[in-house]
């Protein structure tokens, strides 16, 4: 007689909730996996690192300012919406927590917006902020790192952007929340200094693959005419040079031309 057979009963699900040192790893592993993305930044670094610091500092918002290159208009994501009108005004006035800390490179600490020291430096951002209830901030760079991996400020660094926190409380913004802000801007500036250099290497791949392709050409070129003038591989040359500088074009697209198409060229 057979036994009784038992039923196999799937492992128990974890519901329990994530400790505060449990969440801080995760952000830190889904910054570092964050995609650069378009200014919009729908779900890249910008908006994560936003949406993050608002909600793991206790914060009531925070913006990110990014500026690719000097020559390139600034990129502003906002965690809340009506600090985006604010910020893009800011970006003209050149004033603001965010346009200090990336000029600087170096971070503005706690700073209350109806103090004499944000109304000196910035008159009409604190102006608006305070309208907007906001009543305490604090700006953070966004920095590349350094060669040993250590975040400095002697101007040996890069300074992508800022990391701008806010408060609508009027008590200071605490050293623990500074420091983990640091750290979360800090993990940004990487990704922002690997995206670089990745995009930098296709770059420079994609130059030596045209400079190669060209080098080619040439040489085809060169064969072209050698054996269609019963020239010398080197007098076929100056004779392709010539033609490309006489039309004053450029001698990768005359020797495409004389393979592709067969263009006709004489000795000059």
């Amino acid at each position: 007689m057979a036994g009784p057979t038992s039923t196999p009963t799937s492992a128990p699900t974890s519901t329990a909730t994530p400790t505060p040192e449990q969440r801080v790893a995760q952000v830190f592993v889904e910054l570092a996996g964050s995609a650069v993305t378009d200014p919009a930044d729908p779900s890249g670094l910008f908006a994560r690192l936003a949406a993050h610091s608002t909600r793991l500092l206790g914060l009531c918002a925070a913006t990110v300012l990014y500026v690719p290159d000097e020559r390139d208009a600034p990129q502003l994501t906002v965690s809340e919406g009506e600090l985006s009108r604010l910020e893009r005004q800011a970006v003209e006035w050149a004033e603001g927590p965010a346009h200090e800390c990336h000029r600087s490179g170096e971070r503005v600490p706690d700073t209350a917006l109806d103090g004499d020291r944000a109304r000196q430096r910035w008159p009409r951002y604190t102006a608006r902020a305070l309208d907007l209830g906001y009543r305490r901030t604090a700006a953070l760079p966004l920095l590349g790192p350094t060669e040993d991996t250590a975040v400095d400020t002697d101007g040996d660094t890069d300074v992508f952007g800022a990391l701008v926190l806010f408060t609508s409380g009027t008590t200071p913004l605490t050293d623990d929340v500074l420091t983990l802000g640091r750290s979360l801007a800090d993990i940004a500036g990487v990704v922002l200094a690997r995206d670089r250099e990745v995009r930098e290497s296709r770059a420079l791949a994609d130059q030596l693959g045209q400079a190669l392709t060209s080098r080619i050409v040439i040489e085809q070129a060169k064969g072209v005419l050698a054996a269609r003038l019963s020239l010398p591989v080197d007098a076929a040359f100056t004779v392709l040079r010539a033609h490309a500088r006489s039309h004053r074009r450029r001698l990768p697209e005359v020797a495409r031309e004389v393979v592709e198409d067969g263009l006709r060229i004489e000795p000059e």
